[in-house]
């Protein structure tokens, strides 16, 4: 027998392997689904990414980490400052901030909003509003605060309880393209200090893109969320993150709304101990 002979056996054994552990992972997710009682899926471009072929990754994520340019040195908070000195210099700096394309046509910058020192924190991607209706109050755009506010009251918790931010700060005008990677990797050292200001026990990272920003990983949303992950920040303990859909994805793809739920009750059981 040759030794290409006597190496081609194990090698198709091994192929064979992988190939069934595939397709049990595959039906795995499809009773997944079906337990939460998705019966069918929207043509979506998450969906389209979400069938891509991609590498499976674990439970456990990496540390959520995007390098960012290179840029003057920023001044930093002394970290034993209380919660809203600290929150208040960093939107001073995002006002200012010029380190991403969307700076100059900006309808304006949006700090994040409720309690300083929340258990809780709610991260989205960026706040979409109408240039003849801007408020700096406003971070997700009005009809996803409403319905934000409806799904924190449904797991107990009024607005003064969390407190939400973007991982973008400027708000870009109607009709540009969305954020781009440049624009994260500009906000992504506002993000991590606001974190290390308030120190929230669990974040909720709604969206694709808080979920990647977070975690620093590419899978589409749809298979990240529905489980804890961890981010680990500069100035303190890991902090556990529950990725799910954004209110904006919910308002078109209300099927969605299950699945959701049963993460913010996991939300819920966890920052009551459960």
């Amino acid at each position: 027998m040759s030794a290409k002979n006597s190496t081609a056996g194990p090698r198709r054994a091994r192929q064979r392997k992988a190939t069934a552990q595939l397709a049990r992972e595959l039906g795995n997710v499809l009773r997944f689904h079906q337990a939460l009682g998705i019966n069918e899926y929207p043509g979506s471009p998450e969906l389209r990414r979400f069938l891509e072929k991609r590498t499976a990754g674990v439970e456990t994520s990496r540390p959520g980490r995007i390098a960012t340019p290179v840029k003057p040195p920023r001044p930093r908070p002394e970290a034993g400052e209380p919660a809203g000195p600290r929150l208040q210099c960093l939107e001073r700096e995002a006002a200012s901030c010029s380190f991403c394309p969307l700076a100059a046509g900006r309808l304006g910058t949006v700090p994040g909003s409720g309690g300083e020192s929340s258990a809780l924190m709610v991260v989205g991607d960026w706040s979409l509003q109408e240039k003849d209706h801007f408020s700096p109050a406003t971070v997700f755009g009005l009809d996803d605060d409403a319905l934000l506010t409806r799904m924190m009251a449904a797991i107990g918790f009024q607005p003064g309880d969390i407190y939400v931010t973007n991982c973008v700060k400027c708000c870009p005008p109607p009709g540009r393209p969305d954020p781009d990677r440049a624009c994260l990797d500009a906000c992504f050292s506002f993000l991590e200090r606001e974190i290390a200001a308030v120190r929230p026990r669990l974040i909720c990272a709604m969206g694709d893109m808080a979920a990647r920003m977070l975690l620093g990983r590419e899978e589409p949303l749809v298979r990240l969320r529905g489980r804890f992950y961890q981010f680990r920040y500069q100035a303190g303990p890991p902090v556990a993150v529950m990725p799910t859909f954004h209110p904006r994805f919910l308002r078109r793809h209300e099927e969605m709304k299950k699945g959701t739920w049963l993460d913010l009750q996991a939300i819920r059981r966890h920052l009551a101990g459960r």
